[in-house]
C-alpha cells in the first residue's frame, strides 16, 4: 500500500510531460493498392487498430502530445509486427526507441546507439567508438586504433594497438610490440 505522504510528496513535484494520446493508421496504399506520396491518416473510431504485417503498406501508430512544448516535443510510437519503435525529431534527449523481442535500442541526441540486450548486456556505439559491458561485468572497449578489455572481478585487463599489445592478468604483466 502506497504511504498517502509520499504519494501527495511526488505528485507536487512531478511535472506533466504528456497531455494526451491519438491512436491513428496510416494507409501507405490506396484501394487499387497504388503507393501514395503522403500516407493517408485515419483515426479509428473504436480506438482499436489491427498491426498490418506489412509496415509499407498500412501502419498504426499512436502520437502522444507533449503537456509543454517549451519544454518538450510530442512522441509517436509505431507499432510493427516484429518491433515497437518510439521516436521524436528532438536535438535534446533521446530521439528513437526501438523494442523488439531480444533488444532495446536508444539512439541519443549525440547519435549514440545504446543497446540493452535481453542477457542484460549492454552496448555503446559512436561513429567509431564501442562499448559493452557482458553480463559477467566484463568490459570491452573498441575504437579504430585499440582494443581494450577488463574483466568482471577487475583481475585481467588488457590493451591492442596495432603496434603493441598490454595485459595485466593474474600471472603478470605483459607489454611487448606486435
Amino acid at each position: 500500500m502506497t504511504n498517502p505522504s509520499t504519494s501527495n510528496a511526488i505528485t507536487k513535484v512531478a511535472r506533466r510531460v504528456w497531455k494526451s494520446a491519438q491512436l491513428y493508421v496510416g494507409f501507405h496504399k490506396d484501394k487499387q493498392g497504388r503507393s501514395r506520396d503522403k500516407a493517408h491518416v485515419w483515426p479509428p473510431k473504436n480506438a482499436s487498430a489491427t498491426i498490418h504485417a506489412d509496415p509499407s503498406e498500412q501502419e498504426a501508430f499512436l502520437v502522444v502530445k507533449c503537456a509543454d512544448k517549451d519544454a518538450g516535443e510530442d512522441v509517436q510510437i509505431k507499432l510493427r509486427p516484429d518491433q515497437i519503435i518510439v521516436r521524436r525529431s528532438s536535438g535534446v534527449y533521446w530521439q528513437g526507441i526501438q523494442i523488439t523481442e531480444n533488444c532495446v535500442v536508444i539512439r541519443t541526441a549525440d547519435d549514440a546507439l545504446i543497446k540493452l540486450n535481453s542477457d542484460g548486456s549492454v552496448t555503446r556505439q559512436t561513429e567509431g567508438d564501442e562499448t559493452t559491458v557482458e553480463i559477467n561485468g566484463s568490459v570491452f572497449k573498441r575504437t579504430e586504433y585499440t582494443e581494450a578489455f577488463m574483466s568482471g572481478d577487475g583481475v585481467e585487463m588488457s590493451r591492442k594497438t596495432p603496434n603493441h599489445i598490454a595485459a595485466i592478468s593474474e600471472d603478470g604483466v605483459i607489454s611487448k610490440a606486435r
